[in-house]
């Protein structure tokens, strides 16, 4: 069964969101270019800054999570897609405030490839940055092959985890092994009682009946292990 949803023209959906975002939360956030996502108070920052990346079409993850003591810029691509990197070296340069930047990536393939080309363009332009990827679900392959995970929820607490030792004015090195010891030991599970579908195209990305659940689904629908309800629910 397919989702009920208004919407405009699905091509200006994201930018319709984030506006729409930011006008609801303009005490705490101001869209820039490029679909960044800033804490308004951000200028003011005197310490280590944190800038974040990802699709749209999953919110509040992840520009919900930009604001004091947490994310300070969000990259936002089109939906489940990554922004392009770029974008992502713009905002790593506004965030920056001589305290160097910690940027935290999900480890979807798209994402990763963003992350890797920003990071290089970090290099050639000898920034202070540091990037930490988040990769904890356990669906889809065992701690010792974590390159393989993706990474899902868990980035919200490594944000806020990060987010106060850079307030408590942590250097980078030090926020970023918090941050690091944090990602590679923490764990999460996916459980969907029902697919998503595409605003674009309004394709159904996972059919679920209506006794089925899938564990260890993706964020963008990918597949887990599909099992009865009923029998969970025992």
């Amino acid at each position: 069964m397919k989702m009920k949803k208004f919407i405009n023209n699905p091509e200006n959906l994201t930018p319709e969101l984030l506006e729409g975002f930011a006008e609801a939360h303009k005490d705490l956030v101001t869209l820039g270019e490029n679909r960044m996502v800033i804490n308004n108070k951000l200028a003011e920052a005197d310490r280590v800054t944190i800038v974040t990346q990802g699709g749209s079409g999953h919110e509040p993850a992840i520009s919900g999570f930009v604001g004091e003591g947490m994310a300070d810029i969000s990259m936002v691509g089109d939906v489940f897609a990554a922004p392009g990197p770029q974008a992502c070296l713009d905002a790593i340069k506004l965030a920056d405030k001589g305290k160097g930047v910690l940027y935290i990536v999900l480890n979807h393939a798209g994402d990763m490839l963003t992350g890797n080309l920003t990071m290089k363009k970090c290099a050639k332009e000898r920034l202070n940055v540091v990037k930490v990827v988040t990769q904890e679900d356990i669906a889809n392959a065992p701690r010792s092959n974590a390159d393989d995970r993706r990474g899902l929820v868990g980035c919200i607490p490594t944000y806020k985890i990060a987010g106060a030792a850079a307030a408590e004015g942590k250097s980078l090195e030090e926020v970023a092994a918090i941050a690091q010891r944090f990602a590679d030991n923490m764990a999460t599970l996916a459980v969907a009682v029902s697919g998503a579908t595409h605003p674009a195209t309004g394709s159904l990305l996972a059919d679920l009946g209506e006794d089925e659940m899938e564990i260890g689904m993706g964020q963008h629908g990918e597949g887990g292990r599909r099992t009865p309800a009923h029998e969970v629910s025992r």
